[in-house]
């Protein structure tokens, strides 16, 4: 009898000790989306390509974080998004929401077929409901953090995110750009979202 309640002491005390890693892994897998700063600089789809503000705001926050690490990267590419969309006045004053008047009348400019114009604006409202919803993840609390920093918000550079991540694994295949790069970040992203809980 002893001997019972020796191992069911010791499987209790493996499952707390397992418990944590495995909560650990899940919330990995469940951010796989957000904690993937590569894919939101990924333009594969022809209906999705960056924009001349996105270069500027690449070279001036070069200048302004060096990045070493993955989270610094990270950092640079949500503060470019921010700095990305201020230049186009699609984001609204208070940094948590999209202009989408001045979206589409965006979109309107850029792109000349209908369809795509639809595609795209569909994607950017989707995003917009998206990124909102994902302010008060942990992922992104702590992100927020070291945003702050640096005087970035992260709603832009999610929206960002999401959109790229639509257009990569959502694009026409005939508009989809077949480079290993891309074929890559859509593998990815397809198996990221077998794991994401939020889905945009």
């Amino acid at each position: 009898m002893l001997w019972l309640q020796l191992l069911c002491g010791l499987l209790l005390l493996n499952g707390v000790w397992n418990k944590p890693a495995a909560q650990k892994e899940d919330d990995d897998e469940e951010d796989c989306e957000i904690n993937a700063p590569d894919t939101m600089h990924d333009f594969c789809c022809d209906l999705h390509d960056e924009l001349s503000q996105f270069v500027e705001c690449q070279i001036e926050w070069h200048e302004k974080i060096h990045y070493t690490t993955d989270k610094e990267e990270q950092t640079y590419m949500f503060c470019t998004a921010e700095c990305t969309f201020n230049g186009t006045e699609l984001l609204k004053p208070n940094r948590k929401s999209l202009n989408l008047k001045r979206v589409q009348a965006h979109l309107e400019s850029e792109l000349a077929d209908d369809a795509d114009e639809a595609l795209l604006y569909e994607t950017y409202v989707k995003c917009d409901k998206h990124a909102t919803s994902l302010l008060s993840h942990k992922s992104v609390k702590s992100l927020s953090k070291r945003l702050d920093a640096y005087g970035c918000h992260p709603y832009p550079g999610l929206v960002m995110e999401c959109v790229s991540n639509d257009m990569i694994l959502n694009c026409p295949p005939k508009r989809f750009h077949d480079t290993a790069q891309c074929r890559v970040a859509r593998d990815y992203l397809r198996n990221c979202m077998t794991h994401v809980k939020y889905k945009p």
